[in-house]
């Protein structure tokens, strides 16, 4: 692989752009923007319904709910990597439609047994394991198409800047919406109203029009493991690349211990009232917001190297004062809003400028294969960091030393990309 095509681009200083005139300029990721905003806010419909359909219309017992929960998960470890192949030998607008239109029409399989009487818990598996493939198709290719539609480092930086206040956005209001559509709609019936999001996701996506050649030429003779084969191959072997993929697989592990314990640290170890601990992440998810509305401004002024290193650096230290909290309940409280508020905030300027980098940097023929890659790093090591965390915490009997293991871990994690050429980045 030619290094030159994976060297970091000198960063140019660039005006400030305002959002109408992006969006003006740009009407190609002005529908994909669109579509996954309004996609966004109706997964947290699916996302709740399924689980409260399984537990009060079909009175689904531990083991069935564990189930449940695995056949959304179970996908990712089976087939991101091949998803990845995939999308890099196939129209990914192609696979984005019919990711679309494939999980709108499984949802309705839900209310139309339901409205039938003909609703099992084993639909619930079938629709969840299809709607989780789907999704992870959806989620490489769209990562893919991106830097199709966005040419420049400005753009790219401002254009997931724009999806990061979408899911920042539906994390703050899309629970209480869907809570709200499921307690008026019975719940079955509420999936058709996420179907319908699935719909219009599919038209805007339909409209989009791209350039006359999109896809990079390949060698139609190699199989499918000799793109797999190389894909992880260029992941471990560009320095920059397995730098950030080190540091994704130590993070998400020691990120996956934290987060598992940290309801129960919050609520059974430091007693917070349910009031205050609703207080507490809500101001995370107001730190995902102000991070993605930031991180155009923190890129421009810092380089995207020293933007990632410095915002992954401040999220593991601040983790450090979960488990340091100590005092009357205010100021426990006041520590905890203040870490999630400014941890959430760097974590997402880290998320936003190590995709616009990645899409920047990766050859286009082999976008697919690397973000399954990460698709893979990220979703598939936390519930590895969840077992271990439930282990060693009931080993020692230690739920806060376990947090502060976490925090560690995550902290010492950035040193992944302190270590590499990023730091150099301007």
């Amino acid at each position: 692989m030619d290094q030159k095509k994976l060297a970091i681009l000198p960063d140019a200083p660039a005006p400030a752009i305002k959002a109408r005139s992006f969006f003006r300029r740009q009407p190609q990721f002005t529908l994909l923007w669109t579509g996954q905003t309004l996609s966004k806010f109706g997964s947290y419909i699916s996302g709740s319904g399924l689980p409260i359909v399984a537990i009060q219309f079909l009175q689904a017992k531990p083991l069935q709910l564990g189930l449940l929960v695995a056949c959304n998960s179970l996908p990712v470890l089976l087939i991101s990597l091949l998803a990845g192949v995939w999308v890099d030998r196939l129209p990914r607008r192609t696979i984005m439609l019919a990711a679309d239109l494939l999980r709108a029409s499984l949802l309705c399989i839900i209310p139309l047994l339901y409205l039938s009487a003909g609703l099992q818990i084993g639909w619930l598996y079938l629709v969840t394991l299809l709607i989780s493939v789907c999704t992870i198709f959806f989620e490489v290719a769209q990562r893919s198409l991106i830097p199709i539609l966005l040419h420049t480092e400005e753009d790219l930086v401002i254009g997931n800047s724009r999806l990061g206040i979408s899911d920042a956005l539906a994390e703050i209001a899309g629970p209480p919406f869907a809570s709200w559509l499921l307690q008026l709609l019975r719940a079955p019936l509420a999936l058709f109203i996420d179907a319908g999001s699935f719909l219009i996701s599919a038209v805007c996506i339909w409209r989009i029009r791209l350039p006359a050649r999109t896809t990079a030429s390949r060698d139609s003779s190699t199989t499918i493991w000799q793109d797999l084969t190389a894909g992880v191959q260029l992941l471990v072997r560009q320095p920059y690349l397995r730098a950030i993929a080190a540091y994704t697989a130590i993070f998400n592990f020691c990120g996956g211990t934290f987060a598992t314990l940290y309801m129960l640290y919050l609520l059974r170890t430091l007693r917070l009232p349910l009031l205050d601990y609703g207080l507490v992440v809500m101001m995370g998810g107001i730190g995902n917001l102000l991070g993605a509305a930031l991180a155009v401004n923190i890129a421009r002024r810092f380089g995207p190297g020293r933007t990632m290193i410095g915002s992954t650096l401040l999220f593991g230290l601040l983790a450090l004062g979960t488990p340091l909290a100590a005092g009357p309940t205010w100021l426990i409280v006041s520590i905890l809003m203040v870490t999630q508020l400014i941890g959430d905030c760097a974590l997402t300027i880290y998320i936003i400028n190590e995709i616009s980098w990645r899409q920047r940097t990766v050859p286009e023929a082999f976008q697919g294969r690397i973000n399954s890659c990460m698709h893979l790093l990220q979703e598939g090591i936390g519930p590895l960091g969840a077992i271990a965390a439930a282990l060693f915490s009931q080993a020692i009997n230690d739920i806060r030393l376990t947090l502060i293991y976490g925090a560690i871990g995550m902290t010492l994690a950035a040193f992944c990309l302190l270590a590499s050429p990023l730091r150099k980045q301007a």
